[in-house]
């Protein structure tokens, strides 16, 4: 299954931190919970105090439950660990979207 995930963040600030620091640590956390990320990327907004977005590409096996693989990582020590720091109030919104490709694999 792949999904993008799309963060919105109070502002490029706080955007650029979720983005560089911890997004980086999700990168090696993430793969202890068989989710695999495929890319992340950072909205580059014109207003710096307007909402900004971190988008992220991820994928588990076709036979994984990723709604349980994220829910168990978002309880984990690792999560807690990439986040310390972190104001959370600053992420306004999560979405996940979730894919199906059309070229056979």
């Amino acid at each position: 299954m792949k999904a993008l995930r799309i963060y919105t963040l109070k502002n490029q600030a706080m955007a650029d931190l979720y983005f560089k620091v911890h997004w980086q640590r999700h990168l090696i956390s993430l793969p202890k919970y068989h989710i695999q990320v495929d890319s992340v990327q950072l909205e580059q907004v014109k207003n710096g105090d307007e909402p900004c977005r971190v988008f992220a590409l991820v994928h588990t096996k076709d036979t994984d439950d990723m709604a349980a693989l994220n829910a168990e990582y978002m309880q984990s020590d690792d999560f807690k660990a990439d986040m310390a720091g972190y104001d959370m109030t600053a992420i306004l919104n999560v979405e996940e979207v979730k894919l199906r490709s059309s070229i056979a694999n």
